[in-house]
């Protein structure tokens, strides 16, 4: 027990509150129990420890790591019960996953202990429905994913620049563009960004970043998949060829015959992959409005989740069409839902079309297109109908 108290004392010293993520303002703190789901290294744990450290009465609050060497022989439920007796009685839970039978003990915790508090990470993988407790109706459930462009920024410059809506990216782009653009040098800085810029540990990583996401992803694969959806060495190994076959041909229309050929993987098997790579934050993918959200439904389009992960897989230099179209699916996946258009990149809400494309990129595609609009790769304001595409950075 010892040892526990020294370890959270240890984590929650060493958290710095100076710069919060844009869901510390959404999440409804006054829950009794909430997960924090999303990939390793996004930052989940920092924010729910700046969370503890911005309490009043943080002396009645701990850190549990669940994969520290105490609970291979402990159970978080008499391990709480005992700290309880202590008087703690908010607890930050980390790496929930990786505990077995973790949402039943959660769950008679919750139901046993009406004044304590619970704030748990999660891999992205997780599925809170699926798990042996009864959690739906107990559980807030968010997702953290990594840095916008905005948030960058802001970390990077010590700003606080605020966070814009698609509406107000349709209306009055060139107005907001001309702001920012006066303020800070975009170019330089989105250029780095969609290298060097998603993951919060980009300062500390420095000439490692890269390799520090490359090791993020064999974790994710390789620790937390397995256990989450029951599977052994050779489907991980099959996992991790079918990411390295997507991360050099992302952003493509994925034909699935021909992929599980080229991989020796069942047509079935293999969108399932497709599915635990989704579920995990390691690629995005795009589907028709009218196909179901089954794992047995083929994608219309896969990307990678992020472009720092382009960099870090990629072999040779990084192409920028890819660049443009993984930003846009990124930066649009939090606050709204993207799918399949006629024509067109993306279709956001049913509502908008986007059409993505370099400076001389026109209208043509998208000409007979209720609300559509072009994105461009640019760094002053496009004329009417165009957006800038790196103000799409600043949508969380």
């Amino acid at each position: 027990m010892d040892s526990l108290l020294r370890h959270s004392n240890r984590i929650l010293k060493n958290t710095s509150t100076k710069f919060k993520r844009y869901l510390h303002e959404q999440i409804e703190y006054d829950a009794r129990l909430i997960i924090i789901k999303g990939c390793r290294g996004v930052g989940k744990t920092t924010l729910l420890n700046q969370h503890i450290i911005d309490q009043r009465d943080v002396h009645k609050s701990i850190h549990l790591s669940l994969d520290h060497l105490y609970f291979t022989d402990h159970k978080l439920l008499y391990t709480v019960e005992s700290l309880y007796a202590l008087g703690y009685r908010n607890y930050v839970i980390d790496e929930v996953h990786k505990y077995e039978n973790w949402s039943v003990e959660v769950k008679n915790i919750y139901d046993s202990f009406r004044d304590i508090k619970m704030l748990i990470t999660a891999s992205s993988a997780l599925n809170i429905d699926s798990a042996s407790g009864d959690l739906s109706r107990r559980a807030d459930r968010y997702n953290l994913i990594g840095l916008s462009f905005r948030e960058y920024l802001n970390f990077e410059l010590g700003l606080q620049l605020p966070r814009l809506t698609l509406q107000d990216l349709i209306n009055k782009s060139a107005t907001v563009e001309s702001a920012l653009r006066n303020e800070i040098a975009i170019e330089k800085y989105f250029k780095r960004y969609l290298s060097k810029g998603y993951f919060p540990f980009y300062k500390e990583a420095g000439r490692r970043y890269h390799d520090r996401i490359a090791n993020i992803i064999n974790q994710v694969i390789e620790v937390d998949l397995p256990p989450i959806f029951s599977i052994d060495y050779n489907t991980v190994r099959q996992v991790k060829r079918l990411l390295s076959l997507i991360s050099r041909m992302a952003p493509f229309t994925p034909n699935i015959s021909k992929l599980s050929r080229d991989l020796g993987i069942p047509r079935n098997s293999l969108l399932v992959y497709i599915d635990y790579l989704d579920s995990a934050g390691l690629i995005n993918i795009l589907k028709s409005n009218k196909k179901s959200d089954s794992a047995l439904t083929k994608p219309d389009k896969i990307y990678l989740e992020n472009t720092n992960i382009s960099y870090a897989l990629s072999i040779d230099a990084v192409n920028t069409g890819t660049l443009r179209e993984t930003f846009m699916r990124n930066a649009l996946s939090v606050h709204h839902h993207c799918t399949t258009p006629i024509a067109g990149d993306l279709m956001v809400d049913d509502q908008y079309v986007f059409e993505i494309g370099g400076p001389n990129k026109n209208f043509h595609q998208i000409a007979d297109m209720p609300n559509a609009y072009l994105v461009k790769d640019i760094f002053t304001s496009g004329g009417q109908g165009v957006i800038p595409m790196w103000l799409f950075g600043f949508l969380y």
